[in-house]
């Protein structure tokens, strides 16, 4: 009877751990979506600070340490309006995960077991960031770590294509993003939004 307990709950443990991801997963994957597509354009715009003067397309995706977005925003940690207002509590854990694939030798790349998904993972997030349509919206690898639903939803992309200048030109005057905000945050390449002929 005791084994039948424990056995009960092990497995009652486990399926709330994958139920867990599972949802967390879709939850984020619709969230990341809302993100980028302008339907609200102030969580867009927050998002895109991310993307156009964090981590962009001039910049590392490798840093020490995480480099905040947030600055000078209203925020918890490192996250924006734009992700609390939406999702809540459910999406702390994404936060999380999303964060570790922009630090430089995190300790998930070096654990056997771990380090193939974490590099995996972390080369999908990296086209996600790199993957602009001609309307300035990124299009591909909305996922948090596992990237189901893009499989489902059509949204994977598992290679690297040319950086679409256009696109990123569309979406920073969208959102004005420009070198006055750039300079307001910490940590950034002060070359990132200098006037160029790219197309």
């Amino acid at each position: 009877m005791f084994y039948e307990r424990l056995h009960v709950t092990f497995v009652g443990v486990l399926a709330t751990l994958v139920d867990s991801v599972v949802v967390a997963e879709f939850a984020g994957y619709w969230l990341h979506r809302l993100l980028h597509s302008d339907k609200i354009p102030a969580l867009s715009r927050g998002h895109l600070i991310h993307h156009f003067l964090v981590y962009g397309p001039r910049q590392p995706m490798r840093a020490h340490e995480y480099r905040d977005a947030t600055d000078h925003r209203f925020s918890v940690g490192n996250v924006g309006l734009e992700w609390l207002v939406p999702s809540g509590v459910i999406l702390l854990f994404c936060w999380g995960v999303m964060a570790l694939l922009h630090v430089e030798n995190f300790w998930m790349a070096k654990v056997p077991g771990l380090r193939t998904w974490f590099l995996k993972a972390r080369r999908l997030h990296d086209i996600h960031h790199k993957s602009l349509d001609s309307d300035g919206f990124m299009d591909a690898n909305f996922g948090i770590g596992f990237y189901l639903f893009d499989r489902i939803f059509g949204t994977m992309t598992k290679r690297h294509r040319p950086f679409n200048w256009c696109g990123y030109k569309t979406a920073a005057e969208r959102y004005g993003l420009d070198e006055t905000e750039l300079v307001s945050l910490r940590s950034c390449s002060k070359s990132l939004f200098q006037k160029t002929d790219r197309t």
